[in-house]
């Protein structure tokens, strides 16, 4: 079997691995929160080719010894999609004037390094969503906060997954207001990110659960929807204004998805190209195998 049929349909299937994930990415580009997913391409192991029964000639450059086999080159059988990396950028901070929405600002977190190299510390909001299979309620984390108050008075994401407090309890925003109505007047989001009833002053601000991941990239897990998993060691840092005193939540605000729309059209038209190339190779190596046949029926 010619090899070159294994390389051209890998990057057909890479390609269309990448088209998937930059197509969802564009349907997300007005999804607030949104962390936009980038493909990491990877070749499969390469081969040694040898020439066994041919010892009278070698290849410039290598050094050849009497009897032994010629060494031809390295082959690699193609690409594979390895993984989705999340860019966990900072998104676009909008103005919404809505009382319930908050964006975290986190950009002036110093960077650290984590084996040898530079990343970028981030903020999330903590949520509360059911276990996998039906298992009892986890934390996950999200930029996205754009929430709401559901009947039983809890400040609940879109989807109604309960928001947590720095105790990791949902926040019942009706027990913090008491009579009052929901507005601004009434409730104030600080910028260290506590809620305090102003319309019904007796009752204890409380504090927002957001927590500090040092490496998002190598810890987090993405979800079907804008919320992470947590799979590093140790818990997330919860947020400490005098530790991170250039963090800050701004309410009336959302941070959009950082999706650059511009950007992930040409790579689509790229991704496009490179899947056509492939597929014009896989052509041309079909017409060579049809003519064998037709040498075949010939003899």
């Amino acid at each position: 079997m010619l090899r070159g049929l294994d390389a051209a349909a890998s990057g057909m299937i890479a390609n269309q691995a990448r088209q998937d994930a930059l197509t969802n990415n564009l349907a997300n580009v007005n999804t607030p929160g949104y962390k936009a997913d980038n493909s990491t391409f990877r070749t499969f192991p390469e081969l040694l080719l040898e020439r066994i029964r041919d010892t009278a000639g070698g290849v410039a450059g290598l050094p050849a010894f009497p009897g032994s086999k010629q060494v031809i080159g390295r082959l690699s059988h193609g690409v594979y999609n390895q993984e989705l990396v999340p860019n966990f950028a900072q998104g676009d901070i909008f103005e919404t004037g809505k009382v319930l929405d908050m964006a975290l600002v986190d950009g002036g977190i110093p960077t650290i390094e984590v084996d040898g190299r530079q990343v970028q510390p981030r903020m999330f909001f903590a949520v509360q969503k059911p276990g996998e299979g039906g298992g009892p309620p986890q934390v996950y984390y999200t930029r996205s906060g754009n929430w709401t108050m559901n009947a039983a008075g809890q400040l609940t994401t879109m989807e109604g997954y309960p928001v947590l407090n720095a105790a990791g309890q949902p926040i019942n925003l009706r027990a913090l207001l008491g009579d009052a109505p929901l507005n601004k007047e009434n409730l104030q989001v600080t910028s260290d990110g506590r809620l305090i009833a102003l319309g019904n002053p007796g009752t204890a601000p409380i504090r927002l659960g957001i927590y500090r991941i040092d490496n998002p990239t190598a810890d987090l897990v993405k979800e079907a929807d804008t919320t992470f998993r947590y799979t590093g060691n140790g818990a997330p840092t919860l947020y400490n204004p005098a530790v991170d005193p250039a963090v800050s939540i701004k309410q009336g605000y959302i941070e959009r998805s950082n999706v650059d729309a511009g950007r992930t059209m040409i790579d689509l038209m790229a991704v496009l190209r490179s899947y056509e190339a492939n597929q014009r190779v896989l052509q041309a190596y079909d017409i060579t195998l049809q003519k064998l046949n037709e040498v075949g029926k010939i003899g």
